[in-house]
């Protein structure tokens, strides 16, 4: 009879952790896709912020040889950022303004191009819907 317990406690035990077990089954994969597409979207600067101000004010601010602390006190953090590690740090840095792009190269934490595009961005939007 006690036998008999067990083994009925053991097998309630495996209905119960089955619907549990399925439900990670499917809900995970979903789930990592979805994670997967956001940090894609995010490289891609997808719906990336529009900094307020003017580009030609915030590329008078922003010099050559700047380090990137001082850069993000004068103008605020990129709206996209990408970078490389390996000997050393490689990144690209966007801002978005109203009137155009401001994209400063940065290597080791310096300032080594600053660039302005003074067409209005085209900033990618998710095709996604949430």
């Amino acid at each position: 009879m006690n036998e008999n317990r067990r083994s009925r406690r053991g097998l309630l035990v495996a209905i119960a952790f089955i619907p549990i077990v399925l439900a990670g089954f499917l809900w995970l994969p979903r789930w990592w896709e979805e994670r997967e597409f956001r940090q894609m979207e995010g490289i891609a600067g997808v719906e990336a912020t529009i900094s307020p101000g003017k580009l030609g004010d915030a590329r008078d601010r922003i010099k050559e040889g700047m380090k990137v602390e001082a850069v993000t006190a004068a103008i605020g953090k990129p709206a996209m950022s990408v970078g490389t590690d390996g000997i050393s740090r490689h990144e690209i840095w966007k801002y978005y303004f109203a009137d155009g792009t401001l994209i400063l190269n940065v290597t080791d934490g310096l300032v080594q191009r600053v660039s302005a595009d003074f067409r209005p961005p085209v900033i990618p939007t998710s095709t996604r819907p949430r």
